[in-house]
């Protein structure tokens, strides 16, 4: 992953300046400048700063919500596990364990 690409898009998408990411964040325009360019890298304790300031979480700068967004399959599987009783979800959950245990 490109962190520096990743920041500055997040970034610009929230139609900031780094002038006003500083403001917010108290992060110097130059220090700010250098990560978005990968010249160095921030600490996570920064992004979890820069992340604060400009109304984001921390993970965000990693993961696009689009990763998280669940198939329809996957929908369907929940709702079909949804429907088990609890004893039938927790012998669904150990085999599925087992089988992403398993190589291919």
């Amino acid at each position: 992953m490109d962190i520096g690409k990743r920041i500055r898009t997040i970034r610009k998408s929230k139609n900031l300046t780094l002038d006003k990411v500083h403001e917010l964040t108290k992060i110097s325009r130059a220090t700010l400048s250098q990560w978005e360019t990968n010249k160095t890298r921030p600490t996570l304790k920064a992004l979890e700063r820069w992340a604060e300031g400009i109304g984001i979480e921390v993970w965000d700068i990693f993961f696009d919500a689009s990763d998280f967004e669940p198939t329809p399959d996957e929908m369907s599987m929940l709702e079909m596990f949804r429907q088990l009783s609890s004893n039938d979800q927790m012998h669904l959950l150990s085999l599925l364990k087992t089988m992403s245990k398993r190589k291919p």
